[in-house]
């Protein structure tokens, strides 16, 4: 889904890209990182932490976005070289060959993508074996997910229980949560890898 102006302001602010590279940042010293290649961004949004992975780990990073303005901004900010790359994605139907990445990095991307039931299951296909998958997003209380729903139509409502229970379906293991909270929202940062 295309963001508003709105929308793109506050997920491009240097407060929130700061915030982002220090949350997948923390999340890697924890993970084997010399193992780890190449990186698919979702929802990469200007590129920042795209560029960070590339430049700092010299790993091989694809940021994707569903919103081709933003991967223009990317491409301007960030020029694309040897270990980065844009493209324009959509996550529930990616363009990448089976088990092409060694980490998929998800941030507050997966409230903006309806069918994220779907993106999951191409996370868990572009995902080699032994893959680690770092999601973080707004989760719901289940009775606000059942009450409002059916009313959102470009976005998605869902518990961490529902989100647990596909991840796992996917065969993606857990090995890290932290439940975080701002304001009114509940966020959850997990770090999974695929059996």
């Amino acid at each position: 889904m295309e963001m508003t102006r709105l929308e793109k302001w506050f997920v491009n602010r240097s407060k929130k890209v700061e915030h982002n590279i220090a949350r997948v940042r923390q999340r890697l010293q924890e993970l084997p990182s010399e193992s780890i290649q190449d990186v698919l961004e979702l929802g990469c949004g200007i590129g920042t932490v795209a560029a960070y992975l590339a430049a700092n780990y010299q790993m091989n990073v694809c940021g994707t976005d569903y919103d081709a303005e933003q991967i223009q901004i990317a491409r301007n900010m960030q020029p694309q070289n040897a270990h980065l790359h844009y493209r324009v994605e959509d996550a529930a139907n990616l363009s990448f060959q089976d088990a092409s990445f060694d980490l998929v990095v998800s941030q507050n991307v997966f409230h903006h993508i309806p069918e994220w039931k779907t993106a999951t299951q191409e996370i868990a296909r572009v995902l080699r074996a032994d893959g680690y998958f770092i999601w973080l997003d707004l989760a719901f209380p289940k009775l606000i997910c059942t009450l409002f729903q059916p009313l959102v139509k470009n976005q998605s409502l869902y518990c961490i229980a529902d989100v647990r229970r596909v991840f796992q379906r996917h065969e993606f293991e857990e090995l890290f949560n932290e439940r975080l909270i701002h304001g009114p929202f509940v966020h959850h940062h997990l770090v999974w890898q695929k059996k």
